[in-house]
């Protein structure tokens, strides 16, 4: 079963979770495939931050990895597809 399959469509009318600014931001980086430490040195903090952030947006988003975070925040609308954003 891929990862895309895996991550279940939002009901409808389920509100998605909230996340913070820079929970956003890092799973922005996520999903352009950075590296904790690459996040860590574009956002100038540390390594252990950015796991910090990541370990609550999988919380929130209830998955275990980040590519299951990208795909389910892309459903949720919580981030947008670059082509999106014209």
């Amino acid at each position: 079963m891929s990862t895309a399959s895996a991550v279940t469509t939002p009901a409808a009318g389920v509100a998605p979770p909230t996340l913070t600014r820079r929970e956003k931001e890092i799973l922005y980086w996520c999903s352009c495939g950075k590296t904790s430490w690459e996040i860590s040195q574009i956002l100038a903090c540390k390594e252990s931050t950015v796991n910090f952030h990541v370990s609550n947006v999988l919380r929130k988003l209830s998955v275990h990895s980040r590519v299951a975070a990208v795909i389910k925040a892309l459903r949720y609308g919580i981030l947008r597809h670059q082509s999106d954003e014209s």
